[in-house]
């Protein structure tokens, strides 16, 4: 495990999975995603940990989204194969056997709002902010996002999302359906362990049970995802979309 990039502190039966990249607002490229796929799999081989809560490093970002520098430059069939890569991960987290908190401070967009969503509950803090930017660089969410919006909030909303482009905050998103509690931007990480408590003194194993239970019903469907990828894979050779990504890494390097 990397802990340059990835850090835990322990709170009790509650353990913080912290994403340490607060000078790129914690966007994910694979360094990343290995290392907190590798925190994830520590915390669930914890038998002290009840609870998992998933956070970003600083006061601007939860995650903001892939490293686009990850992708640009992908032929169709890398970027097929890098949006699956995306989705397993995801998928992992979703189905991780123990409850998973996304601690939302700031930004949660595009690839950070997948994550977040992949967690079984959300506590935002007041300045927090939503979105899937990436239809403004003529692509679309490919790790998932649009299967998850859809099996998280109203069809309606989570179409504007996606189709939009735009950036919603916690209290937008409130009658989403998505979040679980809205607090003070001063005291999220300590509402956010008290709501952790509302899980983490349950028997582990009826826990476990009852999450796997739930992940039967009203999940992102394998086929969906598999169709997300492919869709993905094919808009992201074409011209719009490379000039949209060539602008904004020229952007990014000035």
């Amino acid at each position: 495990m990397n802990e340059e990039l990835v850090g835990m502190q322990q709170h009790g039966a509650v353990r913080i999975v912290s994403i340490q990249r607060a000078a790129k607002l914690n966007s994910l490229n694979h360094d990343v995603v290995g290392a907190l796929d590798a925190a994830l799999s520590a915390a669930v081989d914890d038998p002290d940990t009840r609870v998992i809560i998933l956070a970003g490093a600083g006061e601007k970002a939860f995650v903001a989204g892939m490293d686009v520098e990850d992708i640009a430059g992908a032929d169709a069939v890398q970027a097929f194969r890098a949006m699956q890569k995306g989705q397993d991960f995801f998928r992992r987290v979703a189905r991780l056997p123990k409850p998973t908190i996304a601690m939302v401070q700031g930004y949660a967009l595009g690839g950070g709002f997948e994550l977040a969503l992949s967690c079984d509950f959300i506590v935002a803090g007041e300045k927090a902010r939503f979105g899937f930017p990436e239809i403004t660089l003529a692509t679309f969410a490919g790790w998932g996002g649009t299967q998850l919006a859809m099996a998280r909030m109203h069809p309606a909303f989570a179409r504007e999302m996606l189709l939009s482009g735009s950036h919603y905050t916690a209290e937008q998103c409130r009658h989403f359906g998505f979040i679980n509690r809205i607090v003070p931007q001063d005291s999220l990480q300590s509402d956010t362990l008290a709501f952790a408590a509302l899980f983490a003194d349950k028997d582990p194993v009826a826990l476990e049970f009852a999450k796997t239970a739930t992940l039967s019903a009203g999940s992102a469907s394998d086929t969906g995802m598999l169709v997300e990828a492919g869709l993905y894979a094919i808009n992201f050779v074409q011209p719009p979309a490379r000039a949209a990504f060539e602008n904004f890494l020229a952007a990014r390097r000035r």
